[in-house]
């Protein structure tokens, strides 16, 4: 930290008042003793980073018990307008003296200082005037936070007249062109499906439950709450019907068919759910299509909303359920075994295109888009497979994954590789139904004493019961190891760990994508190619299959494999080199471009875009580098080869932006680069900037390229920049429904 930034003065400033529609007095509510302003003071004030915490209320004489409770718990009050909130947020500011501000609301009993912290944190390494948590939502409803700089605010105040702005506080700061925001990125889902905010009296109901089966077992940050919710299910069930539910509009739809259950695990629902949210992030509407035992599985789980219960009868009537609720789809994503090639043939008549994930590349399949995340797969086995000509995806690079594994990657390949095993995860998924953690934990705590163990299972695994009663019984004889159930952040944990024992699943490219050596024991026959590249690739051990080996012989060769890395530690950092190069964390965005259909260019060729390879840097400095394409840059000075380098580096990293390459066939033909900037009332801004390449011109390339990501994105908000007379480009966008406004800048809203 800056001389400069430590001495700069934080505020918590917390808005509340005592009237509410829907549940009267809400704050001043009892909970296990306490109101539920002064659970949400008192958390606040133990954000490490803060220098003070201010109630913020209004000026109204029914908000004197406000005023009055925040006092009484030695609290600054500040009252001012009740509608203004903004101005009573810079009010409060002021008067705390405070240069950062961090806005929390009193509805929020669970609010998590840690998160809070990490939110201070990013905007002051980011050096950004807004920084939150929820562009979009990735953590559960009732954890959000907010932080800005009081100059920001103060040009809000001054700048913005709309009554919109002005009752919320922070929009036109989440949207200003101007300002440099940042997001905190969470766990995704299951966590997202959790509602922990109070506005109606069944999340009153939950918050009692919670509260008060805590009693003896502090609520200290968000995994200890995801804990005690995955030993009550029940709780999370008494508010779901307030859950928030995506909008009906005429979005393009994609409905996700999969299956999960304590047999099955929680594989497929997992890589559905991370698709899901980029495409929500993205503005399609989203269903996910299931049977009856697996929305009994996922219980609260299940998005508000989204779910379609299909019978477990013929194709003909899953396909009739998910009609009678999403219509026509625009894209089917299947992830099934179970599902025959008749099935998506029949599918057709109500999908526009389909998209298979597959593990095994031994089946028939009707598809536009195949994806099997197993490397060493040849494209050309899908061949006789295929009904029809598709793309296909192969290898680690393609996995489906959570984005915090993408932007933990980037801190995690800075770090040195460990030289020793000082700390241990165990996972073997959501359910492990073979029971491998019991096993793993045996060896490890006798082979490794000096070792913490973190362990890892979800809340519905059948055997968390025995897993709970060993832990506890190594933690009574002095171990460190420390057992945590349904995990939400589980890229931060696996980054702690110098060595991962685990399945050789989807994990496997979790793994990959954080450097973790890893020692693999497979739990399911599918998960056999994965083991076999791992080792090969000499990223990991593997010590056997429970599906056909015995536990004992297992269990010798865990012992052995421990043996030899005790002996060779330097071999870590080899595992740690190998493995990085199986997954980069980009997989999502590589599916969701190939499930879109290319569009026709005038000349009859079909446009298509990917994302960037290393391969395409010296391509792109060329293209750069010609004075057709600088004449109208931002910049015109030529990048030289350092600058270059290290800006396509940073910008193929950066999870959140996507710089895509034009195709038709396999030649580059141009590029479009999208940068995240913000937030419009709930629409992802981009920034967009777009080139042909030099001998390519009027094609209609830019244009197609602008509609391909339009296509991709059809819910977020455009953002363009172009220099003055570059006329081409005025008739383009605008010929697209871009409009200038009094910023500079020429926007697309979507409809």
């Amino acid at each position: 930290m800056t001389t400069e930034q430590s001495s700069l003065r934080t505020a918590v400033i917390i808005q509340a008042r005592k009237g509410s529609t829907r549940l009267p007095g809400k704050v001043l509510r009892d909970l296990s003793g306490k109101t539920v302003l002064e659970h949400v003071l008192t958390r606040c004030r133990m954000i490490d980073g803060i220098d003070t915490v201010v109630c913020a209320t209004t000026e109204k004489a029914s908000d004197d018990p406000i005023a009055t409770e925040a006092a009484r718990l030695g609290f600054d009050v500040f009252r001012g307008d009740e509608n203004d909130v903004l101005s009573r947020y810079l009010g409060a500011a002021r008067h705390a003296g405070a240069d950062i501000i961090m806005r929390v609301t009193a509805d929020c009993p669970l609010i998590d200082p840690t998160v809070c912290a990490a939110v201070l944190r990013l905007r002051r390494e980011a050096n950004a005037d807004y920084a939150s948590n929820n562009m979009p939502r990735s953590f559960p409803h009732g954890l959000d936070c907010e932080a800005f700089t009081r100059a920001a605010l103060e040009e809000a105040a001054r700048t913005t007249t709309d009554a919109y702005d002005r009752e919320h506080v922070t929009p036109w700061l989440r949207r200003h062109p101007s300002l440099r925001r940042v997001n905190l990125t969470g766990p995704g889902w299951p966590a997202t499906s959790y509602r922990w905010t109070l506005d109606y009296p069944e999340d009153y109901a939950f918050f009692s439950a919670v509260f008060d089966a805590a009693a003896s077992m502090p609520l200290i940050d968000m995994q200890s709450i995801l804990s005690l919710l995955s030993e009550h299910p029940d709780f999370s069930r008494l508010n779901t019907k307030h859950a928030a539910t995506p909008p009906a509009d005429n979005r393009p739809v994609v409905v996700f068919r999969f299956d999960a259950g304590r047999r099955i695990g929680l594989g497929h629902a997992m890589r559905c759910a991370t698709l899901s949210s980029r495409f929500e992030e993205f503005g399609w509407r989203c269903y996910w299509a299931i049977q009856p035992e697996t929305a009994t599985f996922l219980g609260s789980r299940l998005p508000a909303g989204m779910g379609i219960v299909v019978p477990a009868a013929s194709p003909t009537e899953q396909i009739a359920a998910i009609e009678a609720v999403a219509g026509r789809a625009d894209l089917l994503v299947l992830d099934h075994y179970d599902l025959t090639v008749a099935f998506a043939t029949a599918a057709r008549r109500i999908a526009s295109r389909i998209v298979a994930i597959d593990d095994f590349a031994n089946r028939p399949l009707d598809a536009d888009l195949v994806v099997n995340s197993t490397p060493g797969i040849a494209a050309d086995r899908y061949d006789t497979l295929l009904r029809r000509p598709a793309q296909v995806l192969i290898g680690g690079m393609s996995a489906p994954l959570r984005q915090q594994f993408a932007i933990a990657r980037s801190a995690v390949l800075q770090q040195p590789p460990a030289t020793s095993i000082r700390r241990v995860l165990i996972s073997f998924g959501g359910v492990d139904p073979l029971n491998a953690t019991p096993l793993a934990l045996t060896v490890i705590a006798k082979s490794l004493p000096e070792a913490v163990i973190d362990v890892v299972l979800g809340g519905n695994a059948p055997h968390v019961e025995e897993v709970a009663l060993q832990v506890q019984c190594l933690a009574r004889k002095g171990r460190r190891i420390h057992l945590m159930r349904d995990v939400a952040d589980m890229a931060g944990l696996m980054a702690q760990a110098d060595l991962c024992i685990g399945a050789p699943g989807t994990t496997t490219w979790e793994r990959g994508c954080l450097a973790r050596p890893s020692i693999l024991i497979g739990i399911a026959e599918n998960q056999r190619r994965n083991a076999e590249i791992v080792a090969q690739s000499g990223a990991g051990i593997v010590c056997g299959f429970l599906t056909t080996e015995g536990r004992e012989e297992v269990t010798q060769r865990l012992h052995e494999a421990l043996a030899e890395l005790a002996a060779r530690p330097d071999r870590l950092g080899v595992m740690s080199e190998r493995a990085k190069a199986l997954c980069d964390g980009r997989g999502v965005d590589r599916i969701l471009l190939g499930s879109l259909a290319p569009m026709t260019l005038a000349d009859g060729t079909y446009l298509s875009l990917r994302l960037a390879q290393a391969t395409d840097e010296a391509m792109l400095l060329d293209w750069q580098s010609a004075p057709e394409t600088r004449r109208y840059a931002l910049n015109p000075a030529v990048p030289s080869l350092a600058e270059h380098h290290a800006w396509f580096s940073a910008k193929r990293e950066a999870p959140k932006d996507l710089l895509l390459f034009g195709c038709i066939d396999s030649e580059a033909i141009g590029f479009i680069r999208l940068d995240w900037r913000g937030d419009n009332r709930g629409s992802a801004i981009y920034l967009v900037s777009i080139a042909a390449a030099p001998g390519q011109y009027r094609r209609g390339i830019g244009r197609g390229m602008l509609q391909l990501a339009r296509r991709l994105m059809p819910g977020v908000t455009f953002l363009a920049q172009i220099v003055a007379g570059n006329e081409a480009s005025v008739s383009l966008f605008g010929s697209l429904g871009y409009q200038l406004k009094s910023d500079g800048y020429y926007w697309s809203v979507p409809e």
